[in-house]
Protein backbone atom coordinates (compact mmCIF):
# COMPACT_ATOMS: atom_id res chain seq x y z
CA UNK A 1 0.00 0.00 0.00
CA UNK A 2 2.43 2.52 0.43
CA UNK A 3 4.47 1.80 -2.00
CA UNK A 4 1.20 2.18 -4.78
CA UNK A 5 0.94 5.26 -2.91
CA UNK A 6 4.22 6.50 -3.12
CA UNK A 7 3.82 5.66 -6.93
CA UNK A 8 0.87 7.50 -7.22
CA UNK A 9 2.18 10.45 -5.83
CA UNK A 10 5.35 10.22 -8.24
CA UNK A 11 2.96 9.97 -10.97
CA UNK A 12 1.02 13.07 -9.83
CA UNK A 13 4.48 15.02 -9.04
CA UNK A 14 5.99 14.28 -12.50
CA UNK A 15 2.10 14.98 -14.05
CA UNK A 16 1.87 18.43 -11.87
CA UNK A 17 5.97 19.23 -12.96
CA UNK A 18 4.53 18.68 -16.48
CA UNK A 19 1.48 21.24 -16.62
CA UNK A 20 3.76 23.91 -14.82
CA UNK A 21 7.18 23.63 -17.04
CA UNK A 22 6.18 24.80 -20.51
CA UNK A 23 8.87 26.36 -22.15
CA UNK A 24 10.72 29.62 -20.78
CA UNK A 25 10.08 30.72 -24.61
CA UNK A 26 6.29 30.50 -24.73
CA UNK A 27 5.06 32.07 -21.49
CA UNK A 28 5.74 35.01 -20.57
CA UNK A 29 5.08 36.16 -17.34
CA UNK A 30 6.16 39.92 -16.21
CA UNK A 31 6.85 39.08 -12.72
CA UNK A 32 9.24 36.36 -13.90
CA UNK A 33 10.94 39.46 -16.16
CA UNK A 34 10.86 41.97 -13.46
CA UNK A 35 13.01 39.71 -11.19
CA UNK A 36 15.35 39.16 -13.77
CA UNK A 37 16.28 42.48 -14.65
CA UNK A 38 16.69 43.24 -11.02
CA UNK A 39 18.71 40.30 -10.66
CA UNK A 40 20.59 41.44 -13.45
CA UNK A 41 21.27 44.65 -12.02
CA UNK A 42 21.86 43.10 -8.47
CA UNK A 43 24.63 41.20 -10.43
CA UNK A 44 25.95 44.39 -12.34
CA UNK A 45 26.35 45.93 -8.53
CA UNK A 46 28.30 43.10 -6.91
CA UNK A 47 30.51 42.98 -9.60
CA UNK A 48 31.48 46.16 -9.57
CA UNK A 49 31.58 46.36 -5.47
CA UNK A 50 34.66 46.48 -4.37
CA UNK A 51 35.84 43.75 -2.50
CA UNK A 52 34.53 43.35 1.59
CA UNK A 53 31.70 42.66 3.98
CA UNK A 54 28.14 43.34 3.43
CA UNK A 55 27.86 42.58 7.02
CA UNK A 56 30.48 40.76 9.80
CA UNK A 57 29.70 40.66 12.97
CA UNK A 58 30.17 38.36 16.06
CA UNK A 59 27.32 35.13 16.80
CA UNK A 60 26.01 33.28 19.40
CA UNK A 61 25.90 29.80 17.17
CA UNK A 62 27.17 28.67 13.88
CA UNK A 63 24.67 29.98 11.02
CA UNK A 64 22.45 28.11 9.68
CA UNK A 65 22.67 29.64 5.84
CA UNK A 66 22.57 33.03 4.59
CA UNK A 67 20.84 35.74 6.66
CA UNK A 68 20.12 32.57 9.38
CA UNK A 69 22.34 33.51 12.37
CA UNK A 70 21.80 34.97 16.02
CA UNK A 71 23.80 38.21 16.47
CA UNK A 72 25.26 38.25 20.32
CA UNK A 73 24.33 40.51 22.58
CA UNK A 74 27.84 41.82 22.97
CA UNK A 75 31.78 41.44 22.20
CA UNK A 76 32.47 39.87 25.68
CA UNK A 77 33.45 36.29 25.71
CA UNK A 78 33.87 33.79 28.33
CA UNK A 79 37.21 32.35 28.57
CA UNK A 80 36.46 29.22 27.07
CA UNK A 81 33.94 29.96 24.36
CA UNK A 82 34.95 30.14 20.85
CA UNK A 83 34.45 33.42 18.44
CA UNK A 84 32.33 32.46 15.29
CA UNK A 85 31.60 35.10 13.34
CA UNK A 86 28.85 35.58 10.77
CA UNK A 87 30.39 37.10 7.02
CA UNK A 88 28.53 38.54 4.02
CA UNK A 89 31.28 38.82 1.60
CA UNK A 90 30.93 41.49 -1.23
CA UNK A 91 33.00 42.08 -4.66
CA UNK A 92 33.73 38.45 -5.18
CA UNK A 93 35.21 38.00 -8.59
CA UNK A 94 33.44 34.72 -10.01
CA UNK A 95 34.54 32.76 -12.75
CA UNK A 96 33.09 31.06 -15.67
CA UNK A 97 33.15 27.55 -16.47
CA UNK A 98 31.49 25.70 -18.94
CA UNK A 99 27.87 26.85 -17.43
CA UNK A 100 29.16 27.20 -13.53
CA UNK A 101 30.64 29.95 -12.10
CA UNK A 102 32.47 29.59 -9.02
CA UNK A 103 34.63 31.89 -6.58
CA UNK A 104 37.47 30.98 -3.84
CA UNK A 105 38.50 33.26 -0.84
CA UNK A 106 41.31 32.74 1.48
CA UNK A 107 41.13 33.82 4.87
CA UNK A 108 43.65 34.95 7.12
CA UNK A 109 43.48 35.85 10.71
CA UNK A 110 45.46 37.48 13.73
CA UNK A 111 44.73 38.57 17.26
CA UNK A 112 46.50 41.60 18.46
CA UNK A 113 46.38 43.65 21.88
CA UNK A 114 44.84 47.26 21.34
CA UNK A 115 47.89 48.62 21.20
CA UNK A 116 48.69 46.52 17.40
CA UNK A 117 50.76 43.94 18.51
CA UNK A 118 50.33 40.53 17.01
CA UNK A 119 49.81 37.64 19.16
CA UNK A 120 47.94 35.18 17.73
CA UNK A 121 47.54 34.26 14.02
CA UNK A 122 46.93 32.12 10.56
CA UNK A 123 47.52 32.60 7.14
CA UNK A 124 45.50 30.83 5.02
CA UNK A 125 43.57 29.53 8.09
CA UNK A 126 40.40 28.62 6.11
CA UNK A 127 39.08 28.66 2.11
CA UNK A 128 35.59 29.29 0.76
CA UNK A 129 35.28 27.73 -2.84
CA UNK A 130 31.68 28.19 -4.22
CA UNK A 131 29.96 26.70 -7.54
CA UNK A 132 26.64 27.90 -9.06
CA UNK A 133 24.77 27.99 -12.80
CA UNK A 134 24.67 31.83 -11.69
CA UNK A 135 26.49 34.29 -10.16
CA UNK A 136 24.90 34.18 -6.59
CA UNK A 137 23.25 37.28 -4.74
CA UNK A 138 23.68 35.95 -1.02
CA UNK A 139 27.08 34.38 -0.09
CA UNK A 140 27.86 33.81 3.55
CA UNK A 141 30.48 32.30 5.36
CA UNK A 142 31.51 31.90 9.15
CA UNK A 143 34.75 31.55 10.66
CA UNK A 144 34.94 29.78 13.81
CA UNK A 145 38.17 30.08 16.44
CA UNK A 146 39.12 28.24 19.80
CA UNK A 147 40.54 31.07 21.80
CA UNK A 148 41.09 28.57 25.03
CA UNK A 149 43.53 30.00 27.31
CA UNK A 150 43.88 33.15 26.17
CA UNK A 151 44.07 35.37 29.29
CA UNK A 152 41.24 37.74 29.86
CA UNK A 153 41.62 41.37 28.26
CA UNK A 154 40.51 43.14 25.31
CA UNK A 155 41.67 41.86 21.71
CA UNK A 156 41.06 42.69 18.04
CA UNK A 157 40.32 40.18 15.58
CA UNK A 158 41.62 41.00 12.48
CA UNK A 159 40.36 39.00 9.28
CA UNK A 160 41.70 39.29 5.87
CA UNK A 161 40.03 37.67 2.47
CA UNK A 162 41.87 37.48 -0.45
CA UNK A 163 39.73 36.61 -3.50
CA UNK A 164 41.94 34.23 -5.79
CA UNK A 165 39.64 34.98 -8.89
CA UNK A 166 40.56 38.71 -8.59
CA UNK A 167 43.82 38.99 -6.69
CA UNK A 168 41.66 41.45 -4.16
CA UNK A 169 42.30 41.55 -0.25
CA UNK A 170 39.88 43.14 1.73
CA UNK A 171 41.12 43.07 6.15
CA UNK A 172 38.18 44.03 8.72
CA UNK A 173 38.84 44.35 12.62
CA UNK A 174 36.18 43.06 15.49
CA UNK A 175 37.52 44.19 18.74
CA UNK A 176 36.48 41.61 21.42
CA UNK A 177 36.80 40.68 25.41
CA UNK A 178 37.85 37.61 26.85
CA UNK A 179 36.05 37.98 30.91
Amino acid sequence: MVRLAAGVLGLWLGAAGAAFAAPADTVTNPSIETINTARAAVVEALNKAPLGFRRILFVSAIPEGFAAYQPRANNIFAADEPLIVYTEPIGVAWTKNGDEFSSKLVVDFDIRSPDGQVLAGQKGFGEFALSAREEPLDFMTHIKLDVTGAPAGSYILGLTIHDTNSGKSTTTDLPFEIK
